[in-house]
């Protein structure tokens, strides 16, 4: 299959552009985006309430868990206002948010075996590091790959279309 090249056009091209907008494929990506950077603080407060009623010998890992889901939340609500803004520069902002996100899962992990296992309420299961990042680096890396293929993308975020795209011969 032919590679296509990718010829940027200005703002007002881009917007007049059939697939321009968050529409299609990428209205239920926006949802999704929505409702996890809504849910976050919600998640927050209830782990707050629960690391509130630890024991205080597993106060400090209750504490390391809040905090990661503190620190999650603005990520997420950092994307979020990154992709409701179109920001042209999101693919890179979410490979750098990803990568900050599993840093922080490395972080806490290592941090709460310190203090030992955390009660089930807490969820926190114990399966490997590596394989919990290999999962995350999956997860962050499936929909970077998505919508860096996307024309929708790219004609929204980036102001790009395709070499051959029959909006280009529009005035």
């Amino acid at each position: 299959m032919q590679r296509q090249s990718w010829v940027p056009v200005s703002a007002a091209q881009a917007e007049r552009h059939p697939l321009y907008g968050l529409h299609g494929w990428l209205r239920p990506v926006s949802v999704l985006t929505a409702l996890v950077a809504l849910s976050g603080p919600v998640m927050t407060l209830v782990f707050a309430l629960k690391a509130a009623a630890l024991p205080p010998a597993l106060l400090p890992a209750g504490l390391v868990v809040v905090a990661l889901l503190v620190l999650g939340s603005a990520i997420w609500i950092v994307g979020a206002v990154l992709w409701f803004r179109l920001a042209p520069h999101f693919l890179r902002a979410w490979v750098e948010l990803s990568l900050l996100a599993m840093a922080l899962d490395v972080a806490a992990e290592l941090l709460l075996r310190q203090w030992g296992p955390l009660p089930p309420s807490f969820g926190v299961e114990g399966g490997s590091m590596l394989e919990e990042l290999a999962t995350s680096a999956l997860l962050s890396a499936l929909p970077w790959w998505l919508l860096w293929r996307s024309r929708r993308f790219r004609v929204t975020f980036q102001h790009e279309v395709r070499a051959n795209d029959p909006a280009l011969l529009r005035p």
